[in-house]
């Protein structure tokens, strides 16, 4: 039977799959940071999730690692883009 963590993971994943195909197909550049900052937290919950269904830190040490860089390149690019377009 499959582990509630794991399924939980899963789903998460597949919504981080929708965020991102929403980052690449949408029209405004705007939508595409709102789409990138759901795609990091719903992968970063994903992380969560794993490390609780593995019970190993070292999952919990990357899912932040890897959901504070995505977060700062974000809301680099973003004041990046309202600098330029000022």
């Amino acid at each position: 039977m499959i582990d509630t963590w794991l399924l939980a993971t899963l789903c998460l994943l597949l919504l981080t799959a929708g965020a991102l195909v929403r980052v690449l197909w949408t029209k405004t550049r705007y939508d595409r940071y709102v789409a990138a900052l759901v795609a990091v937290t719903a992968a970063g919950a994903a992380g969560l999730c794993l490390n609780i269904a593995l019970g190993t830190l070292l999952v919990l040490d990357v899912t932040v690692i890897l959901a504070l860089v995505c977060f700062s390149v974000i809301l680099a690019a973003v004041s990046f883009s309202w600098s330029e377009g000022a």
